[in-house]
């Protein structure tokens, strides 16, 4: 199996015969190709406490208003922590990592038993049954927690539970879903001096914040359970919520203003995560002791996948988490074993009556059973359409997010798990009906991955 140095993370994609899914995760994550190819309260906190100043005004618009921050209902109870905000200042370094390929020139042999095999033939995979929410927890919805509000629109929302201890153990990421193209925010370069060699993308990942609502919703209705979730209404060429800040907004002052408060929202819901659900302590591999946050972030993302073709996925290690070495766990089997989030989310499509789609692979997570390297999958002429290909590690959002400290550098605190979402165009696209059942059927993994996982 790939080990790192520090960490952790999964990979499950998701597949159908034109486009994959990939979900990167237990971890961290990197810029990735994003684009779509073809197109492309009860927090225990008040959104007017989570400033300590109002934005300033663009440096390159002259809005004729001021951002406001509208709260909902107060909350109840006082803080566990407050919130502070940071000036918006370019951070001294990029935290961020590139698209891996490695080329190959030997083709991988096949060994004769898996890694997944050897070390996960006795697990034992357990699915979180779903419960009669009409009956346990009627009339419970997500409520609109905090948002970042300017010229009467909605550029970041926080949702979650009114009541914290109706939450789920996870907060639900949204960078590139939005629509919002206000002209007091000028348009993103995708080249210039904000852009790396590659260029900038400002191409937005559709339906991915029609997928987070509908994620958090079937975790309602199938478990009575809540997730934070956190949306960058802005569409992609105003903010690039999943970028270091001077890329996400390109120097202008209103658009770093959202992008931090996405990234302060984001760190709100886990906060409150971590004052319900706790933390454990593990032993890493240098013997030291390391608090991990008991929950799971998960970002949504959007893959057109023209460059996979659908036979394999990788799992890869090179970040830090603390799930890999969590008593009883398996780094292996956490990746790529039957509990995975690859094998659960396989196995609960294949038993839908009549599929999810009439492609027999849409929706399939198939971890690399076959190669023990992602890298070397990753440039394999039998596994991909053009060499080199892309593997997806995860984005700036799983970066930061993986400490509690998100803003410091380097990066400290708790640690906390995450996962990178890449959804396909056959789930995307696939209609209302298939985005829901699909949604249905990933909310009862990602529940049980995490019972597996903390219970």
């Amino acid at each position: 199996m790939v080990v790192s140095k520090i960490g952790i993370i999964t990979l499950l994609r998701l597949a159908s015969a034109a486009s994959p899914i990939d979900l990167a995760g237990i971890g961290g994550g990197g810029s990735v190709p994003n684009n779509e190819g073809d197109e492309h309260r009860h927090l225990q906190v008040n959104a007017q406490r989570l400033l300590a100043k109002p934005p300033k005004s663009p440096t390159t618009s002259k809005p004729t208003s001021k951002p406001t921050f509208a709260p909902s209902t107060p909350p109840t109870s006082n803080p566990t922590s407050k919130p502070t905000f940071a000036p918006s200042t370019p951070p001294t370094s990029k935290p961020t990592s590139k698209p891996t390929f490695a080329p190959s020139t030997a083709k991988p042999t096949a060994a004769a038993l898996t890694c997944p095999q050897q070390h996960c033939a006795n697990d034992v995979v357990v699915t979180v049954p779903v419960v009669d929410s009409n009956a346990i927890c009627p009339g419970l919805a997500a409520t609109t927690l905090a948002t970042f509000v300017y010229s009467g629109d909605v550029l970041i929302e926080l949702t979650g539970p009114s009541d914290p201890v109706n939450a789920a153990a996870m907060v639900i990421t949204a960078p590139h879903g939005g629509s919002l193209e206000p002209t007091y925010i000028p348009d993103r370069q995708t080249s210039g001096p904000f852009c790396p060699p590659e260029g900038c993308k400002d191409d937005k990942d559709s339906y991915t914040l029609e997928m987070s609502r509908l994620l958090q919703s079937k975790f309602i209705a199938n478990y009575c359970k809540v997730p934070y979730l956190v949306i960058n209404h802005l569409h992609r060429k105003k903010l690039d919520a999943n970028r270091e800040v001077m890329e996400a907004a390109q120097n202008n002052t209103l658009a770093m203003d959202a992008w931090f408060m996405f990234h302060n929202f984001t760190n709100v819901a886990q906060s409150a995560l971590k004052s319900r659900f706790g933390t454990v302590d593990v032993t890493n591999a240098i013997n030291a002791t390391i608090k991990g946050v008991n929950a799971l972030l998960f970002d949504m993302h959007g893959y057109a996948g023209l460059d996979w073709v659908p036979v394999d996925a990788a799992a890869r290690s090179d970040r830090a988490t603390h799930a890999r070495w969590m008593p009883d766990h398996s780094y292996e089997c956490l990746v790529r074993g039957p509990g995975s989030l690859a094998s659960r989310v396989t196995a609960l499509v294949d038993a839908l009556e009549g599929g999810l789609t009439t492609d027999a692979l849409c929706g399939h997570g198939t971890p690399s059973y076959e190669f023990e390297s992602p890298w070397t999958l990753a440039n394999n002429p039998n596994h991909c359409a053009s060499i080199p290909c892309y593997y997806f590690s995860g984005g700036y959002d799983l970066e930061v997010h993986e400490r509690m400290n998100w803003q410091n550098i380097p990066l400290s605190g708790d640690h906390f798990n995450a996962v990178q979402a890449e959804l396909p165009r056959c789930i995307r696209f696939g209609g209302d009906v298939v985005r829901a059942k699909f949604a249905n059927e990933l909310s009862v993994a990602v529940m049980s991955f995490l019972g597996d996982l903390y219970d």
